[in-house]
């Protein structure tokens, strides 16, 4: 379903995801995109998620370990937190609230998985505004600017503590 959705014609942005372009150079074909997608996860590094809505996908996440990523060597959070990347399929016109509920639910399942990670963390395109804007909304806060091979990010996250103490906040922005 994930190649199927990423290899669409139309969806040539999913290309520029920085789990595909770990396969090599673009443009990225059908079947260069289902061989990497058909690696175990855990060489992969990464848990994935395909978030539906009504029956069709319109959101891919991917969960992971702050030590087997990109932002390994930044100093300022611990090697067990965890983060997550959020990719969410623009023409299907998604509301935002149910973005809200995406994050909300991946920070949950997040520390309830891994109890060592005392931080969740987000690297969003600094670009892209509207998803800084939410991490920030869900008591997320900018550590710094990161450059990746494939963007410049706005590293943000959260304590374990302050988003339990925060918690009931966070609910009330997605009733």
């Amino acid at each position: 379903m994930i190649w199927k959705w990423w290899t669409a014609p139309g969806l040539t942005y999913w290309g520029t995801a920085p789990r595909v372009a770990k396969v090599g150079p673009p443009p990225y074909g059908p079947e260069t995109v289902r061989d990497y997608l058909a690696l175990p996860a855990e060489q992969l590094g990464v848990e994935t998620i395909v978030g539906e809505l009504d029956g069709r996908p319109v959101a891919y996440a991917e969960t992971y370990a702050k030590r087997d990523s990109l932002l390994a060597d930044v100093p300022l959070i611990e090697d067990q937190a965890r983060g997550s990347h959020l990719l969410v399929d623009p023409a299907a016109r998604v509301d935002r609230r149910i973005i809200l509920e995406v994050i909300v639910d991946g920070v949950d399942w997040a520390f309830e998985t891994w109890p060592e990670a005392r931080h969740y963390i987000g690297d969003p395109n600094i670009r892209n505004r509207s998803m800084v804007h939410l991490h920030k909304m869900l008591g997320m806060r900018q550590i710094m600017v990161v450059e990746l091979p494939h963007k410049t990010a706005c590293l943000v996250a959260v304590s374990r503590t302050d988003w339990t103490n925060n918690r009931e906040r966070v609910a009330s922005l997605i009733r």
